[in-house]
């Protein structure tokens, strides 16, 4: 090697050794800046295909493996237990996050209130998903009027509550590690929304439900329900919530028939409170009229206010 060739090497040499000596942060942050992504708190996917967009819904918050590691318990809150449209969860919403969650590697999925076979025969997927639906497990002890004296539900204490000191709950939700709330975005003649916070409900008994609406300073009193509502949810939180809200009764709730509105959107996220104000905004609710709203944002279990979250909305 003549000097000439010698001096460039050695000079290239130490340049190249005092770059990666001094500055390997700087390296290392732009490689990281470029490989961080964002995750929307709620992703709301629009579009006729309800199975694929639920699918797309919760791929954008991560993806279902987000939630669900393999060999876990994942427990389903589905509200199925209506005849009406728009008053019940399309089963193209359910099957998709059935499928996500045995894809995840889930050891088993279990439905937390009963769902009648009728229910999933109202979707074209049916055949198509029998595999999955031979595994789901159904807590068919949790059915109108579910009675603690029937079995499969044990009275909890709620210290820390505001109005419900103690409910009868089904004890699958104490099984379960992962647990799902799948509610419709429909009117409740109460309430004024049913959605997820309310869904909750349905893994009480009907004696637990009645003294919400029963044991107030009023029969339904709104307030009370709002706070035992608020007082359930704080025992148990969803881990995702994956709302219906493609075709919903606007009038007539829980049961219809009412008026029907179509928004065609899947929405998901963890955000329940954020969650069910994104769904009151459909039926023209400001989230402070609604007491559920503002007793659960209270209760710490999430903000009203979703306009200061991240949220992905996409037409497919």
């Amino acid at each position: 090697m003549n000097k000439l060739n010698r001096r460039l090497f050695l000079k290239r040499t130490t340049a190249v050794m005092v770059a990666g000596t001094l500055l390997p942060g700087l390296f290392a942050r732009k490689i990281f800046s470029q490989t961080i992504t964002v995750l929307p708190d709620i992703s709301v996917i629009k579009g006729t295909n309800f199975f694929e967009n639920t699918v797309l819904a919760i791929k954008e918050l991560g993806g279902m493996q987000k939630f669900v590691s393999k060999g876990q318990k994942v427990g389903l809150l589905i509200n199925s237990d209506f005849e009406i449209p728009g008053a019940y969860t399309n089963p193209d919403v359910s099957l998709a996050v059935i499928k996500m969650c045995f894809d995840a590697g889930a050891s088993e999925v279990k439905c937390l209130q009963n769902v009648k076979p009728e229910y999933w025969a109202l979707s074209e997927k049916k055949t198509e998903m029998e595999n999955y639906l031979a595994k789901l497990a159904n807590d068919d002890k949790n059915q109108f009027p579910a009675k603690i004296e029937n079995g499969g539900f044990t009275k909890k204490e709620l210290p820390n509550s505001i109005q419900l000191k103690e409910a009868e709950v089904i004890d699958s939700l104490f099984v379960a590690d992962v647990m799902i709330n799948m509610p419709i975005a429909k009117h409740h003649s109460t309430t004024l929304y049913t959605g997820a916070l309310k869904n909750m409900m349905g893994v009480n008994t009907r004696a637990t439900n009645v003294f919400f609406h029963l044991n107030g300073p009023a029969k339904n009193d709104p307030l009370f329900i709002a706070q035992c509502i608020a007082d359930i949810n704080k025992m148990r939180p969803a881990n995702l919530t994956v709302v219906d809200a493609t075709s919903f009764i606007t009038t007539g709730g829980p049961s219809g028939p009412g008026e029907v509105q179509v928004e065609n959107k899947i929405i998901a996220g963890t955000n329940m409170v954020a969650i069910d104000a994104l769904g009151c905004s459909y039926h023209g609710y400001e989230a402070d009229e609604v007491p559920t709203l503002v007793e659960c944002e209270k209760a710490g279990l999430g903000i009203k206010d979703f306009t200061k979250l991240k949220i992905v909305e996409k037409e497919v």
